[in-house]
């Protein structure tokens, strides 16, 4: 199972308290990859891989960057997909639906509600 995150290098403190909280989980058998710039974020979306057993992250912490991600909606097309927005707005949210995210929750300090659907995302790729 692969756990790819994609953090703008450009997130500073609210990007490292995520990325910290993801690799202080005890997923088994996770291995976690993270992606800091576009470019090498693409390169990744357009290699081949199994993506049943992938699970994508995209850490849009601004509105900007999730502006920015929609350049690569059509490379996460039918992806396992997480989304972390900016906030909560109907604009932000009309946007993230763009990608058919299977979850989406909001830039914040404990992130308890994604690893309860991380952990459920991960046990039902071992059943497959």
């Amino acid at each position: 199972m692969n756990l790819i995150l994609f953090i703008h290098q450009d997130s500073s403190t609210k990007g490292a308290v995520f990325k910290k909280f993801i690799n202080h989980q005890n997923f088994k058998r996770v291995e976690i990859q993270t992606f800091q710039n576009f470019n090498t974020f693409k390169a990744r979306l357009e290699q081949v891989s199994n993506y049943n057993k992938e699970i994508f992250i995209l850490f849009a912490d601004s509105k900007k960057r999730l502006n920015a991600l929609t350049a690569l909606v059509d490379l996460l097309e039918g992806k396992r997909l997480i989304m972390i927005l900016p906030n909560d707005l109907k604009a932000t949210i009309s946007i993230a639906n763009q990608f058919f995210p299977r979850y989406f929750t909001y830039v914040n300090n404990t992130y308890d509600d994604l690893c309860a659907v991380l952990t459920k995302m991960i046990n039902q790729t071992k059943l497959i």
